[in-house]
């Protein structure tokens, strides 16, 4: 009596087992409609959540579609367009009419769109000279090493000057002999002509003895400032020749590079080199694409990797015309250095502002909607979507210019839009701002 009533109780659960199931797949069948959420990858899906977000709407559609025909019995397949889509974060939804799209929204701004170049720029010194003596000799005196700062006029080498010294001595010996001589002559002279003076005012002379000893005196007087002229023409001289021996700084600056050493015999191709980097010059190769934008005067501005808060404005001062193997051409852009903390060698990162357009109204491409040749944008009005058409302009990277019928300040749709249609009711989820900032470079 007792197995009969647990197998009577048994077989009723089990019957209620089976209508319960049938009950829930007949439901199924009835409503043929599965619900898409665009917003979270489909059951057994190998997206992560953030990857998922990472997807365009046309990849997640494509993903839940293939669930869908996957996990549905053959006989119960429902049609792509009777399944209701959940609207993806952000992106918009619904197909129109009387649903609700949600949607981002930006504010209609004006702006210029600059067009930049960025490359690397290998620096060089602003000025580099090379001080070398015209004459040859053993190198008697060095006064700097590298690394050693310079003024203009500091003196850099010496070469032996011992000879042209002892010739500078013998030629003053010289003429200081010849020019006491001839003011002994002068003094002789100089006394018979005032002599003579006093006897022809006497007249115990005649006036052609006179006129003698004024001649004689003159012709002294010649001879002496001749002397004079002579021996300072030739001390100058020889004083030329004791500077061809004394290498001095024509520039202020740093010594980079010395290819001799003290007591050594060189020649006019040994020098002292001196570099000034209170300008530096930055060596900037661009592709052949840019090379025909670029222009003398373009503002150009520098920075290194190492040091991002140093950064330096410049211009372009030279463009090179003639490409190397990589087929890129070289320009060279000019920056003041003050505190000289960049040097030859260094690389740097550039920026070259090609072009600066018109400022204009700017959106991101992404949010037109092109219909053949026509294109629109949607603005939001007390929460409905309309459809406005408008002209593109130049472009770069993700934004381009647009004209039309709008204005400053209104609200567009940046993401959603292909959800929509004329006058769809919106929900704004978020208002953002689409322009980049100022790029930090």
């Amino acid at each position: 009596m007792k197995i009969t009533k647990r197998l009577s109780t048994s077989l009723i659960i089990i019957l209620l087992f089976i209508g319960c199931t049938k009950t829930i797949d007949s439901e199924d069948l009835d409503n043929n409609k599965i619900t898409m959420d665009l917003t979270t990858p489909p059951p057994g899906s190998n997206a992560t959540q953030e990857k998922w977000d990472s997807f365009d709407n046309q990849k997640r559609q494509d993903s839940w579609n293939k669930y869908i025909l996957e996990n549905t019995p053959g006989d119960n397949v429902a049609a792509i367009e009777d399944i209701d889509e959940t609207p993806v974060r952000g992106s918009g939804g619904g197909a129109g009419g009387s649903s609700t799209v949600a949607v981002i929204v930006g504010e209609l701004t004006k702006a210029p769109i600059n067009v930049n170049y960025y490359g690397l720029g290998e620096l060089i010194a602003g000025e580099e000279i090379k001080v070398n003596l015209s004459s040859s000799g053993t190198v008697q005196g060095l006064y700097v090493t590298e690394g050693d700062f310079v003024e203009v006029g500091d003196l850099l080498y010496s070469l032996d000057s011992s000879d042209v010294i002892k010739d500078i001595e013998r030629s003053s010996d010289k003429w200081d002999n010849e020019l006491e001589l001839a003011g002994i002559k002068l003094s002789e002279v100089q006394e018979i002509y005032e002599t003579n003076s006093s006897l022809f005012a006497k007249e115990l002379i005649s006036k052609s003895e006179f006129d003698k000893a004024k001649q004689a005196l003159k012709e002294s007087e010649l001879n002496f400032e001749k002397i004079k002229l002579a021996k300072t023409s030739e001390i100058e001289n020889l004083q030329k020749s004791l500077e061809t021996t004394l290498a001095i700084s024509p520039s202020r600056g740093y010594i980079s590079d010395i290819t001799f050493n003290k007591n050594e015999f060189i020649t006019s191709s040994d020098f002292i080199e001196i570099i000034n980097i209170e300008k530096v010059e930055a060596i900037i190769q661009v592709p052949e694409n840019i090379i025909t934008r670029v222009k003398l005067g373009l503002n150009v501005v520098a920075k290194k990797a190492s040091a991002n808060d140093y950064i330096l404005n410049g211009v372009i001062t030279s463009i090179g015309f003639k490409s190397n193997s990589n087929r890129t051409y070289s320009i060279t852009a000019e920056f003041d250095n003050p505190n000289q903390k960049l040097l030859p060698g260094m690389l740097m990162e550039t920026e070259i502002e090609l072009l600066q357009l018109t400022s204009n109204f700017i959106v991101p491409k992404a949010s037109i909607i092109t219909e053949g040749e026509n294109h629109f944008i949607y603005l939001i009005e007390n929460s409905i979507a309309k459809k406005v058409p408008v002209e593109l302009g130049r472009s770069r990277d993700s934004l381009i210019q647009i004209n039309g019928k709008i204005s400053s300040g209104d609200i567009f749709v940046l993401v959603g839009q292909t959800y929509l249609q004329k006058d769809s009711a919106v929900n704004i989820i978020e208002k953002k701002t689409y322009l980049p900032e100022s790029k930090t470079f």
